[in-house]
């Protein structure tokens, strides 16, 4: 597989999860280094078998981590911490170019 990088996103302060009062667990998933093409995803969640569709139809469709993170998400729902990671993929962009 060779280098990759991890994205996490808690559902510690995901307000869908903390209204079912279960705010346990996380999404976590992983890519290709540098390139946000989508290898694999381990979510351990009450709502999980609900959030790992979106991950398991973008590596299907080729879809990366960017277009998770611009994907709009409806609130609140336990998928934003998959979204989550998806921000965080556009976040480490700005600040590898951001600055130059």
């Amino acid at each position: 597989v060779g280098e990759v990088d991890l994205y996490r996103a808690s559902l510690e302060h995901n307000d869908r999860a903390i209204l079912e009062s279960d705010n346990r667990g996380f999404c976590l998933i992983v890519c290709a280094k540098g390139t946000g093409t989508i290898l694999g995803s381990t979510i351990v969640a009450a709502r999980a078998g609900e959030m790992i569709n979106e991950v398991t139809l973008a590596m299907r469709e080729g879809v990366t981590l960017h277009g998770i993170g611009r994907n709009i998400h409806s609130y609140p729902t336990t998928g934003e911490a998959v979204m989550g990671c998806g921000l965080q993929f556009i976040n480490s962009r700005w600040k590898m170019y951001g600055d130059k």
